[in-house]
């Protein structure tokens, strides 16, 4: 019997950096797995990358960010899919609040300081990458 094709999941998650610090947020309790990622979403039908990072901080955090470049790339697998993680370099103007609007929480962590431990795997080597 052959295997069926797992699908595969296009991401942009945005890479947020400010004074030696990065936007981690937590991941909504409704949406396995638990922990820290940096904040995005999958793609929409016809959706380039930069424009699915824009609109998931609306959604997600409720500011207006600007996004930039490809930063890093992963791909993982899960059980059930492979997701394509695409991790877009972007920029959050001055004095733009970030607000959780999905129950999630939000932290500017320093790159200095070691790995927060609930970091999702996926996004650990960016972490590391950030952090040379």
């Amino acid at each position: 019997m052959v295997g069926k094709m797992k699908k595969t999941i296009e991401v942009a998650a945005a890479v947020i950096r400010r004074d030696g610090r990065v936007l981690l947020s937590t991941r909504p309790e409704d949406k396995p797995p638990a922990g820290r990622e940096f904040p995005g979403g999958k793609l929409e039908p016809g959706e380039t990358l930069k424009q699915a990072a824009e609109r998931e901080l609306r959604e997600e955090l409720g500011v207006g960010v600007v996004a930039l470049d490809e930063l890093f790339r992963i791909t993982h697998e899960t059980e059930h899919a492979v997701i394509r993680l695409r991790f877009i370099r972007t920029v959050l103007p001055e004095g733009e609040a970030v607000t959780p609007l999905e129950g999630q929480s939000f932290g500017w962590f320093d790159l200095k300081e070691p790995m927060p431990p609930d970091l999702l795997a996926p996004d650990r080597p960016v972490w590391e990458f950030l952090a040379e």
